[in-house]
């Protein structure tokens, strides 16, 4: 079991319980356990049977507490019902998996030290109760847990990681031709689409329109803002610096640097609002749009100020996000393998 764990010498066979039996146990015959084990499974009710292990609602709901209160603050009725028993029945499979880890791993003769416990519960202990070991023991006691179930957890946990490690983390390896496949396959993942950099100077229209009287004597509305932006716009036309204008007024977060936005593209992460992209596609630096009147009511300016084109980012600027990338993608194959063999091999009965 490597460094980290000891081997032992395999003292007797795990003697798994007869499948006949198991169904009977689901069925209510719980003569095999003694008083206080039978007692405490009919508090909880059998969920599921692995080997010879009882896995309990007990359990399935101490898990999903948290995710149920959530959902019945957001659900009710049968949408409510149904996703609660999503939950569980999830639950439910990675408890199984869970057991299957731990009893391969028993039955590969694998020990846990105590030293090694031992000191997991000293970490515990010092990160999380400031050291002290009193308000750590009140802490399970309010919790109805004994320092025997805790070490258990710990010692389960250890398990697993160790067991996943052994079988799907260190399995796993990646070449640089898998590498260079995954690029070549994958190229539109790694497209840069065509950057544009801008600057804005944006004006919020008028809540009311003002009224003037024309030389005809009829009286018009007109927006005050927008009257605002066609002068800006003019002095633009007639060499006034943008970032300039920008500051005196624009009502935009970014009137302090001069109205800079920065890059923004068509779509993606940087995506520019819809709406304003095709006043700018076709501009090059130093040109600017005219006022542009938007649906959410607000009036802008653009101004390109750099331009970047559509290009394919290098290989080796991916190299590692491809490799952690097809390391995850294996990692799950060779888990759900993994987990399908134990499965194989086991006796599973559910009754959820």
């Amino acid at each position: 079991m490597g460094c980290l764990f000891a081997k032992v010498a395999r003292v007797g066979r795990l003697w798994p319980l007869r499948v006949a039996t198991l169904v009977l146990l689901g069925t209510g015959a719980l003569t095999l356990f003694p008083g206080p084990a039978r007692g405490q499974l009919l508090a909880d009710g059998i969920a599921a049977v692995v080997n010879d292990k009882v896995i309990t609602y007990l359990q399935i709901n101490e898990q999903v507490s948290e995710t149920e209160k959530l959902l019945r603050q957001n659900l009710q009725g049968q949408e409510l019902f149904d996703r609660l028993k999503e939950a569980k029945l999830n639950v439910l499979k990675a408890l199984i998996d869970r057991e299957l880890i731990i009893q391969d791993f028993k039955k590969l003769g694998g020990t846990i030290p105590d030293t090694f416990v031992n000191a997991r519960i000293d970490d515990e202990i010092r990160e999380r109760y400031g050291g002290d070991r009193v308000v750590f023991i009140k802490t399970l006691y309010e919790r109805g847990e004994t320092m025997e179930k805790f070490r258990d957890e710990i010692q389960d946990n250890a398990i697993v990681q160790y067991m996943r490690a052994k079988n799907v983390s260190q399995t796993v390896l990646v070449s640089p031709y898998q590498i260079e496949q995954y690029y070549e396959n994958n190229l539109r993942l790694f497209q840069q689409d065509e950057q544009i950099k801008i600057s804005t100077i944006v004006l919020r229209k008028a809540q009311f329109p003002s009224t003037e009287t024309g030389p005809d004597g009829k009286q018009t509305s007109y927006d005050p803002q927008e009257e605002i932006a066609k002068e800006i716009l003019y002095k633009l036309d007639t060499g006034a610096e943008f970032a300039d204008l920008a500051k005196s007024y624009s009502e935009g977060s970014n009137k302090d640097d001069g109205g800079a936005l920065g890059w923004v593209t068509a779509r993606g992460k940087l995506a520019i609002r819809a709406d304003l992209w095709p006043y700018i596609e076709n501009l090059q630096p130093g040109q600017h749009t005219d006022v542009i009147a938007t649906s959410d009511g607000f009036y802008y300016i653009v101004q390109v100020e750099d331009r970047a084109k559509a290009k394919v980012t290098p290989l080796e600027d991916v190299r590692k996000q491809i490799e952690d990338t097809i390391i995850s993608q294996q990692s799950q194959l060779r888990q759900q393998e993994w987990l399908d063999s134990l499965r194989a091999k086991a006796y599973i009965k559910m009754f959820l």
